[in-house]
């Protein structure tokens, strides 16, 4: 089988099988041909917009060159800030700032040996029948104050089974954070060192008016 090849040279017969040949090759050669245009556009096309984002630049450092010198630092600017109240010390300062927040001082600056609600102080001292889970008065993070221990009194005195209160009096940041500013409470019968452990960080307040045995 031939077929007819129309080229500038007038109608040729070839076999079927160069036909398709050339007819392949010719149309690869065009697509090619058309790619290369497509490229060569959008080559064009980047140099534009390369130009026109250079002028823009060129515009802009022109206008910054173009303003005054700026304006100068405020004055004092970059010096080192002066410590509150003129407290140079970190620790009177620490202090200062502790009073300031608790102005009833805490449960450590308790002097009464007695309080005016009659509970006796044991210092460094715990009971050893805690109410455990009991906190009706303060919470965690609470800050410490008259009110405070005026109604832990209250309510201990309120309940016919509390015989103490126990007063966190350490130093240690997280522990104060939850019971600083939150009293324990005690249950059990407290007659001398009877019904008590020692504790560096705990102050005990025993109730006048113990329960009968």
């Amino acid at each position: 089988m031939v077929r007819t090849f129309c080229g500038s040279r007038g109608p040729h017969r070839w076999p079927a099988a160069v036909a398709v040949f050339v007819c392949h090759f010719a149309a690869a050669a065009f697509a090619a041909e058309s790619e290369q245009v497509d490229h060569a556009a959008a080559l064009d096309q980047c140099n534009r917009e390369l130009s026109e984002c250079r002028s823009g630049a060129s515009t802009s450092s022109a206008r910054l060159h173009g303003h005054s010198t700026p304006p100068p630092w405020p004055e004092g600017y970059g010096k080192l800030l002066k410590f509150p109240f003129g407290m140079s010390d970190m620790k009177a300062l620490k202090e200062f700032a502790r009073v300031l927040w608790q102005p009833d001082g805490t449960a450590a600056t308790i002097h009464d040996e007695v309080t005016d609600r009659g509970f006796a102080r044991r210092l460094n001292a715990r009971c050893t029948s805690e109410m455990v889970g009991v906190h009706p008065v303060g919470g965690p993070g609470v800050r410490w104050s008259a009110q405070l221990w005026g109604d832990a009194q209250d309510w201990c005195l309120s309940q016919p089974e509390c015989t103490g209160i126990m007063l966190y009096v350490g130093k240690h940041t997280l522990n104060c954070h939850h019971w600083c500013g939150r009293p324990q409470f005690c249950n059990g019968e407290i007659r001398g060192e009877d019904g008590t452990e020692p504790s560096a960080e705990w102050n005990l307040f025993v109730r006048a008016s113990q329960p009968a045995s």
